[in-house]
């Protein structure tokens, strides 16, 4: 018996509150597809909101003071420093470890707190791996266990997109005017662009083990537009009073949706889980 492929996509601060409109607007057709052929609905969060605990409580179906993943960093215990929490931080199984265990071919593609990478029975790709070219020489190593098998490191990091390899028409599609910016005082495209390459690099990967790495289970997490929200959505209408009216004509339509899922055999499954939404609160 073939079993069915199962696509997990962690999509952070997608908002139905934004996405309802542009569906409605027939602006994600891809998305609709979805939708129209499963269903959709709310899911109660934890709090705190932090990123790391929420998606590894998705991943091993347990709250976090049971998973281990507590936020982004914690104390080592031995040389009290601080540091990120690891994939060995975690102190149960996700759902990799389990289907991995049944003998099902898995994928994990930048899942929160998933470095070092980890072993199991398919690839593992960790967000180090996806970052760390951020800020980092063209020509700088590859950082250590950021796949597994090792062995496919190289030929993944053909797929990584560097920052300034955004080409500007790219940029342009969210600042129209981006030539009007002096990005000598104005740093917010240096910003836009590490954003893109960031989830091209993370879309690029995945949907290359996708399409040439047997795979029964994969997990992919997309934080793109959550970090879009933390530099961008303060220029979103109604313009906020200390924003100029010259930086919101500029970034405005920066603080909207890109519509990048699009459904496709071979998986008969696919669930894209939002943790929370992403919107502007004014007081």
């Amino acid at each position: 018996m073939t079993r069915p492929k199962i696509l997990l996509v962690g999509w952070d601060a997608a908002d139905w509150q934004i996405i309802k409109p542009l569906l409605d607007a027939g602006k994600m057709p891809h998305l609709e597809k979805m939708i129209a052929h499963g269903v959709m609905g709310n899911l109660a969060t934890l709090r705190p909101i932090l990123s790391p605990m929420l998606w590894n409580s998705v991943a091993t179906g347990v709250r976090p003071e049971k998973h281990g993943i507590l936020g982004f960093v914690h104390v080592d215990p031995e040389t009290k420093k601080v540091r990120s929490y690891a994939s060995h931080s975690r102190q149960v199984k996700a759902l990799w470890n389990i289907f991995s265990q049944a003998g099902w071919r898995c994928q994990v593609v930048n899942w929160l707190a998933s470095h070092p990478a980890e072993n199991v029975n398919g690839v593992s790709v960790s967000e180090s791996f996806i970052r760390h070219l951020y800020g980092s020489a063209a020509n700088a190593p590859l950082p250590m266990q950021g796949v597994n098998p090792n062995h496919l490191a190289d030929s993944l990091a053909a797929f990584r997109v560097r920052p300034e390899e955004i080409e500007a028409a790219t940029i342009g599609l969210f600042v129209p005017k981006l030539s009007e910016i002096d990005q000598d005082k104005d740093h917010n495209l240096e910003i836009l662009a590490k954003l893109l390459a960031e989830c091209f690099t993370t879309h690029s990967i995945a949907t290359r083990l996708l399409e040439t790495e047997p795979w029964d289970f994969a997990a992919v997490y997309y934080p793109s537009l959550d970090h879009f929200c933390h530099g961008f959505m303060k220029y979103r209408a109604p313009k906020l009073p200390s924003i100029s009216e010259r930086e919101f004509e500029f970034y405005w339509r920066s603080s909207g949706s890109a519509n990048w899922i699009r459904p496709s055999p071979p998986w008969k499954r696919a669930f894209v889980l939002i943790h929370r939404g992403s919107r502007r609160i004014v007081f």
